[in-house]
């Protein structure tokens, strides 16, 4: 697997690597992970499964990396009996993915974590700029795509709109969301997670992910001074942190909402399952997930969930039977799914478990695994056809 992001950095698509690894470790199959990093990250890099490929910080984001350095070779994934070749990115690292596919005549497979295009602001904010730079973004994904025995994506929602913006480039399509680990976020408790995080005693709505532009918190932020002019005791916590994080810090300030809005920074993994137990309620404003993780994981939880109605929740959630869905930049209605999150029923929150339930690293993992087989079939009968 060939990926821009990789620990230490904390995202959807490490948590996904991680998930897809394990399970398809516990079914017997050996995974490698190729990845850019930094060169500590590569020095003190102690798996034997895990190569790191250094390269500078990316200026709008340090947390990502360019990797630059040369990539695997064909003696190396020869030598390592790899099988199927799958990037998670198209950006350097999947540009090595393609090369060693080609050169190495296996099997190749893309998985469309992020939609790239619409985070062209951490480039330009000029709109003449933006739009050709999203035309830019979108030309070279149907490139990438024709190079793909398959693409994967994580809801059905992302699978049109690829279907849309690249139409015949994409030879077979599977979808398949990142399961998550749902017997330990549904047998956690709140063990003094409010007391560690300064949560208070009134009801708390949670969000938990990168504190970026393109996350919308600028509806959360509206949103939770609808909540509060009604109800002052409601508190939201945002758990994460990244490149917005001083600015909605001050926004916060400015609009004195530090007793509403609470930031809670990086909260390590061990904390999260008991930190969804302390909570009330779960929002995730963000109209940029192509499946939205934490959605899943809150779910799992028991934690009645408000999530915006665009890309990767709408897979999942049905509106007033397992959660509660919004027009993703309208705060009003953004404030009433989360009044609705917070009042809502067991049986409610009894349908999001069973949603979660669906979605096990154990099952997500058998679908990657049988993915992988037919593109390995689809590649043998062509071969066979050729010669």
């Amino acid at each position: 697997m060939f990926t821009e992001t990789w620990y230490p950095t904390r995202d959807g698509v490490v948590t996904s690597l991680t998930a897809f690894r394990r399970g398809l470790e516990a079914q017997g199959h050996e995974v490698f992970i190729f990845a850019a990093g930094s060169k500590e990250t590569r020095a003190a890099n102690t798996d034997s499964h895990v190569r790191i490929y250094p390269g500078p910080e990316w200026g709008p984001y340090p947390d990502y990396r360019l990797a630059v350095s040369p990539g695997p070779t064909r003696a190396l994934l020869r030598s390592l009996k790899v099988d199927v070749v799958h990037a998670h990115g198209t950006a350097l690292m999947g540009i090595k993915a393609v090369r060693c596919a080609r050169t190495s005549r296996l099997p190749f497979l893309l998985t469309f974590h992020t939609r790239v295009e619409d985070a062209t602001g951490y480039v330009t904010t000029h709109p003449a700029r933006e739009a050709m730079l999203r035309r830019l973004i979108w030309k070279w994904h149907r490139w990438y795509f024709n190079q793909c025995d398959a693409v994967v994506t994580p809801t059905e929602a992302v699978k049109r709109d690829l279907e849309r913006e690249a139409p015949g480039r994409m030879r077979r399509v599977f979808v398949i969301p990142t399961g998550v680990d749902i017997k330990r976020f549904a047998r956690a408790r709140a063990d003094g997670a409010r007391e560690k995080y300064g949560l208070g005693g009134g009801q708390v709505v949670l969000t938990v992910g990168r504190v970026a532009w393109e996350k919308n918190l600028d509806t959360l932020l509206n949103a939770a001074e609808r909540v509060a002019s009604k109800d002052e005791t409601v508190r939201f916590a945002v758990a994460g942190r990244g490149p917005a994080l001083e600015h909605f810090t001050a926004e916060v300030a400015r609009r004195k909402l530090e007793g509403t809005v609470r930031f809670l920074g990086f909260v390590p993994d061990e904390d999260l399952p008991s930190l969804y137990h302390a909570a009330d309620a779960f929002l995730m404003p963000s109209t940029f997930e192509t499946q939205g993780l934490a959605l899943l994981e809150a779910m799992a939880a028991g934690v009645p969930v408000a999530a915006a109605d665009t890309g990767g929740p709408t897979h999942f959630l049905r509106s007033g039977q397992n959660g509660f869905l919004f027009e993703g930049t309208n705060a009003e209605a953004c404030a009433r799914a989360v009044e609705s999150a917070l009042s809502a029923s067991g049986d409610v929150r009894a349908r999001g478990q069973g949603t979660a339930a669906m979605y096990s690293i154990e099952r997500q993992a058998e679908a990657l695994a049988s993915a992988y087989e037919d593109v390995l079939k689809a590649r043998g009968a062509r071969a066979k056809a050729a010669a």
